[in-house]
């Protein structure tokens, strides 16, 4: 079983049963193993008493690419070797392999005046009277696992957790809009497998992050040398970042475009605590590979809104002066979705398409749980207009004494106009941000009032309208708010 984290990161779950040899099991090290983070048990009635890690040579089959493996690879088999002597004088050799040392590279070559040693590297040539070999085997040092039970059996049956570093998955969704409130959303999860080949293994991915006190330190298992460090410490940076990258979408032919991306599917899942697991079923994805594996897609209901943000670009309290020219700001278009999807939103990038498979829009789609709502940004909208102007409406430069200091209090007035100029009616929140205590707003508007620590005797204020606007309907909202200032 594979669980893989989005932080890079992935806990692997062994199980079955090994033949022992001399009493002990023996099994490869997993060479990416976190710090604290293998484990290895043994059914009660035959429990572990030792494991001992330890490098081992390791015979493994490779293609010949070279010289030396070719010769590695055809012991016994007849041959012509050319190779350059002393003095650079070019030899050759008639005979038989008889045997070829890999870690100096030495050949030991049988020929009808007896038995000859050369070095590989001297050998440029080799001409073989029957058919070669193409495949050698090499030698290998892997760190391997040694595992006593108390009992000598021919058999023991283990089960083996550990995580790892080296693979992670990177989720992303598509929003298709159906019409002007019915959606469709569909998202998938990128595997990215650097850590070992998986075969056939039930997998899961997960949203959320689990605490990773040490990063991604290896266990002290898997090196060689001494650990001096006690407790050890986590990496600069604590977990691994990965950036998001965005994939491609291939055209669709028309004969399917009316049946592609229209149904629904969902995998199953579970919520254990702060994480949610999707549960992808079987999986195989070689070592070194990356794979695109269907998580849920689901019909969903949204809502435009429109959105638009006004900064303190007065600041009276620190600038002693009202700028009484209108200022125009930006109006974003996004669309409200409601989770009815019954999991969580996990964050990524989502693509939107409109009803005719217009690109809209590429955001991030924010964490979301089931229930909750999220807002996806489309654009700027253009046709609709946010402009903000405020004035000085009274001063009063000895309002009142706070021991030996004086303070003055200045009352600033503002209007804000919104225009619509689209032929739809539409849902607008505007924001306006001041630095003093609001005294008059209009239209309903409210007010969210924050300690200020840097001005001290004034709070930041929040005024929040939530408007509906016909087509090519203008509104101007009032708002009075007071500053103190010392004199």
């Amino acid at each position: 079983k594979v669980t893989i984290y989005k932080n890079g990161t992935a806990l692997i779950v062994n199980e079955g049963s090994i033949k022992t040899k001399n009493g002990t099991a023996v099994l490869p090290l997993p060479n990416k193993t976190l710090f604290g983070a293998y484990w290895v048990g043994a059914g009660k009635e035959n429990p572990i008493k030792q494991i001992a890690f330890k490098n081992d040579t390791i015979k493994k089959t490779k293609r010949c690419e070279s010289v030396a493996e070719f010769l590695a690879g055809n012991i016994g088999k007849q041959a012509t070797v050319f190779y350059t002597a002393s003095n650079a004088i070019d030899k050759s050799l008639s005979g038989t392999i008889a045997d070829f040392y890999q870690p100096t590279g030495m050949l030991k070559f049988k020929t009808e005046k007896g038995i000859s040693w050369i070095s590989a590297k001297n050998i440029y040539q080799v001409e073989f009277k029957e058919a070669e070999n193409t495949t050698f085997l090499a030698d290998s040092i892997k760190k391997m696992v040694v595992i006593q039970p108390e009992k000598n059996t021919p058999t023991i049956a283990l089960q083996e957790f550990y995580l790892q570093s080296g693979m992670n998955w990177i989720p992303s969704y598509f929003l298709k809009l159906k019409d002007e409130k019915n959606a469709r959303i569909e998202m998938k999860a990128l595997i990215e497998n650097g850590g070992e080949a998986i075969q056939n293994a039930e997998t899961e991915v997960v949203v959320g992050a689990p605490q990773l006190a040490f990063g991604l330190k290896a266990d002290p298992m898997t090196y060689d040398y001494v650990t001096n460090e006690n407790p050890p410490q986590a990496p600069y940076g604590g977990n691994a970042q990965y950036n998001y990258k965005m994939m491609r979408s291939a055209g669709i032919a028309e004969s399917v475009a009316d049946e592609a991306f229209s149904g629904t599917f969902t995998t199953e899942g579970e919520k254990s605590g702060d994480l949610y697991f999707y549960k992808l079923g079987k999986i195989s994805l070689a070592k070194d590979a990356k794979g695109s594996f269907p998580v849920f897609a689901k019909e969903l209901e949204y809502k435009n809104k429109y959105e638009g943000s006004i900064p303190d670009y007065v600041n009276f309290y620190a600038t002693r002066f009202t700028n009484n020219e209108e200022s125009k700001y930006d109006v974003f278009h996004s669309l409200e979705l409601k989770n009815t999807a019954g999991v969580p939103f996990t964050s990524a990038p989502v693509m939107v398409l409109n009803e005719k498979e217009q690109f809209l829009a590429q955001d991030n789609m924010n964490y979301t749980p089931a229930g909750a709502t999220t807002s996806v940004r489309l654009s700027k909208a253009v046709d609709v207009i946010l402009k903000n102007q405020e004035e000085e409406a009274s001063r009063n430069d000895s309002f009142k004494k706070v021991g030996k200091g004086v303070f003055g209090k200045v009352v600033i007035k503002g209007s804000v106009t919104v225009e619509n100029f689209q032929e739809t009616a539409i849902a607008l929140s505007v924001t306006k941000n001041v630095t003093g205590e609001v005294v008059k707003q209009s239209d309903a508007a409210q007010v969210v009032k924050k300690k200020n620590y840097y001005t001290g005797t004034n709070p930041t204020s929040e005024i929040k309208w939530e408007l509906s606007l016909k087509p090519n309907e203008k509104k101007v909202l009032n708002y009075e708010y007071e500053v103190l200032y010392n004199m």
